[in-house]
């Protein structure tokens, strides 16, 4: 056994750890934890061991220089807001050490099949978790099933990233029929998950995603357009069927009398009054809910929540219009990047990863601070590397 170990490269046991790491983030941080931490020292490893011959990809300095130019942006927040005690360890967490399991795939993970192997995994796993969340409530455990997580939200921002990254995987041909057969029970399993978890921003947001990432599969084929439209009619039926998630979805447009609503409303008033006093570098990184509780928590406000439940409100009032302009201006290179090189060569990773963004950023992010979610941005990373390291190898090869 110790022998055919031996055999096993820097590079797979490196992939072995980056994916317990994406797998096992939630539902235990302290073994993601420690894969994180293997996978990056590993990968350290391996570019000093080929520090003579390694070159790193065009695509991955490109993206890196956008990033650095983003977190210039953010320091003003981290040194003149007051208190830097609280603002940079903050900083750091949020704005950098989620960012190494991107580094670690598109810098340490060269082989085709690995990378492949990756995602098929990730996509069982995930598939797993949203049946776990549709058992969870059924069973009583809780009103709302997150999976192997704690938060409904969490799960719920994950299925909107990966509905593009699903659906591109089970159309292309460019993908083996091992991860097209991960991509259709995660996406089968998807639906049941949505059930249990009662998200109404996952359903409309893979509603929205779903002709994005397929329409020009489905329009090539008109087998999969009848085949799309029967899928999607069935599961509008069966949700349509049930009063309570009737009631639930026609709850989006409450605006008097629906909790969740008015809490996000309070907060985002109070997001905007911080955005006010504090224009140009926000209250500082970390310390927004110090600054709601003393000063800026409206009276009706009783749930005492912990964020803006927006990345944008969020954003505004933290790190003012600086930060604002270098965080929103990062994803959006990234977005639009993608989408230029997809409309100049059709392929499906930049197709996959621009919608990932879209979803979790830009659509869920209206109403979720996924930009602090640990797992949830360090699954993102994990599946945009996997996809550009891909798209980067086909253009190699």
């Amino acid at each position: 056994m110790f022998s055919k170990l031996k055999h096993v490269s820097l590079e797979t046991y490196i992939a072995i750890f980056i994916t317990i790491m994406a797998c096992i983030t939630r539902l235990s941080m302290a073994i993601g934890q420690i894969s994180y931490v293997l996978a990056i020292l590993l990968t350290g490893i391996l570019i000093y061991k080929q520090r003579h011959t390694y070159k790193i990809p065009t695509y991955v300095k490109k993206y890196a220089k956008a990033y650095g130019i983003m977190l210039l942006f953010l320091l003003p927040s981290v040194l003149f807001t007051g208190n830097i005690s609280v603002s940079f360890p903050e900083f750091f967490n949020v704005w950098i050490w989620r960012i190494p399991v991107f580094a670690i795939i598109v810098l340490g993970i060269k082989n085709k099949n690995t990378l492949l192997t990756m995602l098929a995994i990730f996509l069982l796993v995930f598939g797993i978790d949203n049946l776990v969340a549709f058992i969870q409530p059924i069973i009583g455990y809780v009103p709302r099933g997150y999976g192997f997580g704690s938060s409904p939200l969490t799960i719920a921002g994950i299925m909107v990233m990966m509905t593009p990254v699903m659906l591109v995987a089970l159309w292309d041909s460019v993908f083996p029929n091992y991860v097209k057969q991960s991509s259709f029970f995660a996406l089968f399993s998807m639906f049941f998950g949505m059930h249990g978890n009662q998200s109404r921003g996952s359903w409309i947001f893979t509603l929205l995603l779903f002709p994005f990432a397929s329409w020009q599969y489905i329009w090539a084929k008109k087998k999969y357009l009848i085949l799309s439209l029967a899928v999607i009619a069935t599961v509008i039926a069966l949700f349509a069927s049930q009063p309570f998630y009737v009631a639930k979805f026609y709850s989006i447009a409450n605006t008097t009398t629906d909790g969740s609503n008015l809490g996000r409303f309070d907060v985002w008033q109070s997001s905007v009054n911080m955005f006010k006093d504090h224009p140009l570098i926000g209250v500082g990184i970390g310390q927004w809910r110090d600054y709601y509780e003393l000063m800026y928590r409206l009276p009706r406000e009783t749930q005492h929540l912990y964020h803006a439940h927006s990345n944008f409100f969020q954003l505004i009032s933290e790190v003012g219009a600086i930060g604002f302009i270098g965080v929103v201006g990062f994803y959006l290179f990234l977005v639009i990047d993608s989408f230029k090189n997809w409309m100049k060569d059709k392929n499906p990773y930049d197709l996959a990863a621009c919608g990932a963004i879209i979803g979790y950023i830009f659509l869920f992010g209206q109403f979720e601070y996924t930009l602090d979610n640990s797992s949830g941005l360090r699954i993102m990373y994990f599946i945009l590397g996997i996809l550009w390291q891909l798209k980067y190898i086909s253009y190699k090869s």
